[in-house]
């Protein structure tokens, strides 16, 4: 191949006209969009033309040198020649740009403000290369002489055709590729009405006009038509007709409408606009028996029989950053970020706020403290010279057309807007006892409703579809700003009432998990910290423990503390919704390995539960489940097992044996006698728990799950049984299924998988199993999270059974280092790290210090659990080989 075609997606029409002289003088050309088909895998598409292309042609422009584009790896690639040879990279400049610093030497054939004789002689020179004429070279003869037609080939790129009015190209314009390219390949397939449809501000215009200059050269004809006022449409085609010669000037509206449609009819290589047009019905008599290409910007999604649909989006935070930069060269990377981020990456937002940081030299955090106070203030500034209003005023003036013939679509506009700037489902507002009196009525009319719906969508002030309203967030702060104090407090209370009044399921269910993630943001937005609403009270203790169940301690912590220090103040320490937050307080301490700062919490919330409830309350019986398991872990192991069993006697007295959450607290309970050493005990009590839990909630529930993995532990330990290996296979492949790849329970599933490899003596399998869950737990929870120093304390351990003590022994003594400071020199498992370390030090040949570190693990046992107890017989067992081989000498008397 003598060349490959290198160009940005929005340069697809120079790319084309390149190709095509370029395969006319004979050349052998690869480009992307003739020769690529649907399924091609595209980077090894670009490697292998990369490797077969004698040289490459660098299109440069300014989309070309954009941020995070395969053309970067292309001109890189191309740039490195021998020296000895010709250069492969050929650049040819489209448009007006600055090259990186590393391409800036290279002579570059300019083709863009050529006509198109010389732009095709600039570019096969370019090709051919410098070279000296044989003779005096011929007079050059015209095109006609040549014998080439006009309309054979494309026209250079950069030339309008005669018949147009397109508003000026944006100069700021950037990205996009992700419409502009498919838009273009649509046109081009047979679909020959476009509709690009998205809310106010989001930039359908300015792609339109991109779309109309960057792609003229492939029409004879394109016309743009202002079709917000249905009635002046007819005008513009009366004014196209004379444009293209194809009436007088003097000719009436009829006659030129009959001139045009038979233009459109017998010509195919025309383009149509239809800006702003917000009335398919309106605009449908204009398109029959169109042969060319229409395109219509429109803000109503409503367009599904006139012709293919796009919506288009806010800007990809890089596109956001490069408009952002166009404005405001000198802008740090993290501020772009953070801007782009508080204006929700809208264009007409971004272009606006660039343009007021370069004219007043404010700073990004000076900006944004002025959104959030006065954000009409802000977003009514100036607005750029590529779009007709700022957003400010665009939203107002919508909002004023609502106002005066649908004053329940204000309404509804204004509800969403006590909402987080998220999905809203429909089915939450349609509940008319919630809302305001001029939506209410509304509201209980399925059909009128659904019809409200559907227009606030149409005038693009919100995203509608897929049952859901979504308000941008500036669109949203702009109708904040614009209501009164009293009315904002009143559609605050109807906005927690009608959140109070939504079910998204039970939080132990992973099935229920999305309808509580689509919750989630909203229930943060109206604060319930704050309400009066005893439902939204309970609904937000909910939210906390779904958090919770999840995996996400560090979202749930926040949260569920503003609930408890707020409600403690407001509503005092004995509510019992303050109760219950300060139950999940404590679980979300225990999640995080703050077992001392959740066990001083529990311990003064659970005589409240007791007080105000009794002992058999629900509540309660949490509270006392919880300290039964941080005492676990702080090595109390009597008093947690005491505790879980009258937590399992009390749910069986009130819940009945057979409800999971007696079942969970048999498990519990089980658990807790594998601490104290009764292990064959616990074993038949997992048994019966499984097959309870299974039969009540089927395979996949967490809390089968859990007790699967717990089960797989006990068969290990009482027996080595390979039906353990079974279980904790089946356990750690449903746990990634139902939970996702990062959830704690996941990689504790791993780790009992660890566990029982080790048991059944695969030990290369288990080291292996135990280094992935310590690497994972480490980058979920952090270094020095309990739960991780346990898992590198295990790979330590499994370190030395492949005959790898050395490397163990720095781990351990690292690990032993960090637990002894969070739990102190007694703690259990400090004491278990300590004696793993002691194998170490024997097995490396240190058997004097190993004897003395054993010495210590069963004084801290004996000072725990008293001599003769489980512990100090697992530790001398385990321990017996270095008691026996550096006997400690006898005293001289």
């Amino acid at each position: 191949m003598d060349f490959f075609i290198s160009h940005a997606g929005r340069d697809r029409a120079w790319a084309e006209w390149v190709a095509w002289h370029l395969h006319d003088a004979g050349y052998t050309v690869e480009l992307d969009t003739w020769d690529w088909a649907a399924g091609d895998n595209f980077v090894t598409k670009i490697a292998a033309a990369l490797d077969g292309a004698e040289r490459v042609v660098a299109l440069f422009s300014p989309a070309y040198f954009e941020p995070q584009r395969y053309t970067t790896d292309e001109w890189a690639s191309a740039f490195v020649h021998d020296e000895q040879q010709r250069p492969r990279l050929l650049p040819l400049v489209v448009e007006e740009c600055e090259p990186p610093q590393l391409l800036r030497p290279l002579i570059a054939q300019k083709l863009f403000g050529l006509d198109e004789d010389q732009a095709r002689k600039a570019l096969l020179d370019a090709a051919r290369g410098p070279q000296r004429p044989d003779g005096r070279p011929e007079f050059p003869p015209s095109a006609q002489a040549r014998g080439q037609e006009a309309g054979s080939r494309p026209r250079v790129p950069g030339h309008p055709p005669a018949v147009w009015n397109v508003p000026g190209r944006n100069s700021d314009f950037t990205g996009r590729d992700g419409v502009l390219v498919p838009l273009r390949e649509r046109l081009l397939s047979g679909k020959n009405t476009q509709v690009l449809h998205g809310i106010g501000g989001v930039g359908k215009t300015q792609l339109a006009i991109e779309y109309a200059h960057g792609f003229a050269a492939g029409y004879d004809l394109v016309w743009w038509i202002d079709s917000e006022r249905t009635g002046l449409i007819s005008e513009q085609f009366a004014a196209l007709a004379v444009a293209a010669g194809l009436v007088g000037t003097n000719t009436d509206h009829t006659a030129a409408e009959l001139a045009v449609r038979k233009y459109f009819r017998e010509n195919s290589r025309w383009l149509l606009v239809f800006d702003n047009a917000e009335d398919p019905h309106a605009v449908r008599p204009w398109l029959s028996g169109a042969a060319g290409h229409v395109l219509i910007t429109s803000r109503n999604p409503a367009w599904n029989e006139i012709g293919t649909r796009t919506e288009v989006q806010e800007f990809q935070r890089q596109e956001s950053i490069a408009l952002l930069r166009s404005r405001q060269p000198g802008l740090a990377d993290a501020e772009a970020d953070r801007l782009a981020d508080e204006l929700g990456d809208l264009p007409l937002a971004l272009a606006q706020a660039g343009g007021t940081l370069a004219e007043t030299g404010l700073s990004v955090p000076e900006y944004l403290r002025l959104l959030a106070s006065r954000t009409n203030d802000v977003l009514n500034e100036k607005p750029p010279s590529s779009y007709p209003t700022s957003l400010a005023a665009a939203v107002r003036v919508s909002m004023e057309r609502l106002a005066a013939d649908e004053p329940a679509a204000v309404a509804l506009l204004q509800v969403c807007a006590m909402f987080a700037p998220e999905p809203i489902p429909t089915d939450w507002l349609s509940k008319p006892e919630a809302l305001p009196d001029e939506l209410a009525e509304v509201a209980g009319d399925p059909l009128a409703f659904g019809k409200l719906v559907a227009r606030i969508g149409r005038i693009g002030l919100a995203r509608v579809g897929n049952a859901t309203i979504r308000l941008h967030r500036l669109v949203r702060s702009v109708i904040l700003d614009q209501l009164s104090v009293d009315r904002r407090n009143a559609l605050h209370a109807s906005t927690e009432a009608l959140l109070a009044g939504v079910d998204p399921g039970s939080t132990e269910d992973p099935a229920a998990w999305p309808e509580w993630a689509r919750l989630l943001p909203h229930l943060v937005e109206v604060d319930p910290a704050t309400t009066e609403n005893e439902r939204l009270r309970s609904l937000a203790c909910d939210a906390a423990l779904y958090l919770l169940r999840r995996g996400d301690v560090t979202s749930a912590m926040p949260f569920v503390r503003r609930l408890y220090e707020q409600w403690r103040e407001r509503i005092g320490p004995d509510d019992i919704h303050t109760l219950t937050a300060a139950n999940e307080v404590a679980h979300s301490h225990y999640l995080l390995g703050e077992f001392h700062e959740a066990h001083v919490l529990i311990e003064d919330t659970l005589p409240r539960w007791q007080e105000e409830f009794g002992d058999d309350h629900l509540g309660t019986l949490r509270s006392m489940n919880d300290l039964g398991v941080i005492l676990g872990e702080l090595g109390d192991f009597g008093s947690s097992c005491d505790l879980q069993e009258a937590v399992w006697e009390k749910r069986r007295h009130l819940l009945g044996e057979d409800d999971p959450e007696t079942l969970h607290a048999m498990e519990n309970f089980a658990n807790s006698l594998s601490d104290i050493g009764e292990e064959l005990r616990s074993r038949e009590l997992l048994e019966v728990a499984l097959e309870k839990l299974r039969q009540a909630l089927g395979d996949a529930h967490p809390y089968v799950l859990r007790a699967m993995r717990d089960l797989a532990i006990a068969l290990a330990r009482t027996d080595a049984d390979r039906r353990s290996r079974d279980l904790c296979e089946e356990a750690r492949s449903k746990c990634q299924e139902v939970l996702g790849e990062d959830h704690p329970d996941v990689v504790n599933a791993i780790s009992v998988s660890s566990f029982v490899y080790m048991k059944l003596g695969e030990n290369e399998k288990a080291c292996q199993l135990r280094r992935e869950a310590w690497q994972r737990l480490r980058r979920i929870l952090g270094e020095n999270h309990p739960d991780v120093l346990v898992s590198a304390a295990n790979f330590g351990s499994a370190l030395i059974t492949v005959n790898r003590a050395p490397q163990a022994r720095p781990l351990l003594a690292d690990v032993h280092r960090r637990q002894r400071a969070i739990f102190g020199a007694d703690h259990p498992k400090v004491l278990q790290t300590y004696s793993t370390l002691a194998i170490a030090l024997y097995k490396v040949g240190k058997v004097a210090r190993a004897r003395h570190v054993a010495d210590s693990v069963l004084a801290g046992f004996r000072r725990g659990f008293g001599e003769g107890s489980y512990q100090v017989r697992q530790a001398e067992n385990s321990l017996k080989p270095i008691l026996r081989a550096n006997p400690r000498p006898s005293k001289r008397r």
